[in-house]
């Protein structure tokens, strides 16, 4: 009898300890699957369910109170009973949930090849979504955020504003830019500012100059390539530029320089939305705002078959045209004070103010590199500087360089005027083959004619 219950309180005495270390398991597990950012349920084989984290009750609307139950009280026709029925695991399945998308894994847990319970993995796409934006941005530091607001962008002539006032609009649509202008005239800080006016800022902003590299590195920047398609590719291959810029802007400066056969690979990516690396055969759709930039004419480029027309028609939607500084003379002023803070900073000689004189020397130079020219400038006579105020005998190089500029513009007017007039003696006034023979139209040299008083 003593035997019988000895042996009575071992095995309950063994069922109570499992029935702790079961819910100290249970406690365990919970305590694991509430750490997680998804949605995690779990149900056995009678599709009761057994753990449940907050995100699952939160995106799918179930109560606190559901260990113990039937997710059938709770979702009828859970997917669920189905991988309990078939064993079988089900992975990106994407469902929408009270209006969120959401991307759902289910799994079979299995014992000694049995089914013995299912559990569900739920994710928020745009959760998905931001990860991805991180992960390509940690994998390409360089050039993925853009940092000047179009506020930032200094210039107060009615020109300057206009051109934000427009570029703000712009920022508004999802359309393709083409921004114009010459060489510094702030075309990047146009695309940097419309990028972070629009709904993609919080994406990657990725800027390419087309002008810099040769043909192949050109390709396998903006497409990327597969591991093993010419020597020296990283391993695993390479994520192109298009791809990194994805749920954001991809400014392409320069565009005018891209040559043909890239040009029609791009003709592909704004019709299609899609790249393909080269060297592989799988086709990445990507989500990106294309800006671009030139300082070159590129309808009459199309003419002479240098650019493909039917891609300056897709990228020419918008169209954005920044003036020379030599149009924007009032913003100088603006322009010098802001370099002067910046280059202050820099160098260890301090300048205070420039004098008017100075200021009038600048209205009178063409700036032909525009506000990168000015800058220059700028560093130049501060590093010169022998007082804290900058005056003309700190730009002596300048009006050299202006005196230059005029007598060169002298000697091109009287050339030209002298061929006109040998031309006219030659063709004994036939205007029509003096134009022939000047490669221009009748009206260019008429225009031309007048300017020299002809």
């Amino acid at each position: 009898m003593r035997e019988l219950k000895s042996e009575y309180l071992k095995f309950h005495f063994k069922k109570g300890v499992f029935a702790i270390l079961r819910d100290y398991a249970s406690k365990e597990a919970q305590v694991i699957i509430d750490s997680s950012h998804d949605g995690v349920i779990v149900v056995d084989q009678e599709a009761r369910v057994t753990l449940v984290n907050k995100h699952a009750k939160e995106i799918l609307g179930l109560p606190d109170q559901i260990i113990g139950s039937k997710i059938t009280e709770f979702i009828p026709n859970s997917d669920l009973l189905r991988i309990l029925r078939t064993g079988k695991s089900e992975m990106g399945d994407i469902n929408t949930i009270f209006n969120r998308e959401l991307i759902i894994n289910r799994l079979p847990i299995m014992e000694e090849g049995k089914v013995v319970g299912a559990v569900s993995n739920i994710k928020h796409i745009d959760d998905i979504q931001k990860m991805e934006m991180k992960i390509r941005k940690k994998l390409h530091q360089s050039g993925l955020e853009a940092k000047h607001q179009l506020s930032d962008i200094i210039g107060t002539s009615n020109v300057m504003k206009e051109c934000k006032e427009l570029a703000e609009k712009f920022a508004k649509t999802d359309a393709t830019i083409m921004i114009t202008g010459g060489s510094g005239t702030g075309k990047e800080l146009f695309a940097q500012g419309i990028h972070l006016s629009s709904m993609r800022k919080k994406g990657p902003f990725v800027a390419i100059n087309c002008a810099a590299l040769p043909e192949s590195l050109l390709e396998s920047e903006l497409f990327g390539y597969e591991e093993g398609t010419f020597t020296g590719a990283i391993k695993g291959g390479k994520m192109g530029l298009f791809e990194l810029a994805h749920g954001g802007t991809i400014f392409l400066d320069e565009i005018g320089e891209m040559p043909l056969r890239i040009q029609s690979m791009l003709l592909r990516v704004l019709e299609e939305r899609e790249v393909r690396r080269i060297g592989g055969e799988k086709i990445i759709p990507v989500d990106v705002r294309i800006i671009v930039a030139t300082n070159r004419e590129l309808e009459q480029m199309t003419q002479e078959g240098t650019f493909r027309e039917d891609l300056y028609y897709r990228l020419n939607i918008l169209a954005l045209e920044l003036p020379a500084l030599q149009i924007r003379l009032s913003d100088i002023p603006e322009l010098v004070y802001s370099f002067l803070e910046e280059l202050n900073e820099k160098h260890p000689h301090r300048v205070a103010v420039f004098s008017d004189d100075v200021f009038s020397l600048f209205k009178q130079y063409e700036w032909p590199g525009n506000v990168r020219e000015l800058r220059n400038v700028v560093e130049r006579m501060v590093i010169l500087a022998e007082d804290d105020t900058i005056t003309l005998k700190d730009a002596k190089f300048l009006v050299e360089k202006l005196k230059n500029r005029v007598n060169e513009k002298k000697s091109k007017f009287e050339t030209e005027k002298s061929v006109i007039l040998s031309l006219l003696e030659e063709e004994q006034g036939n205007k029509t083959r003096v134009a022939e023979r000047l490669g221009v139209d009748r009206t260019t040299l008429w225009r031309r004619m007048k300017k020299y008083n002809l």
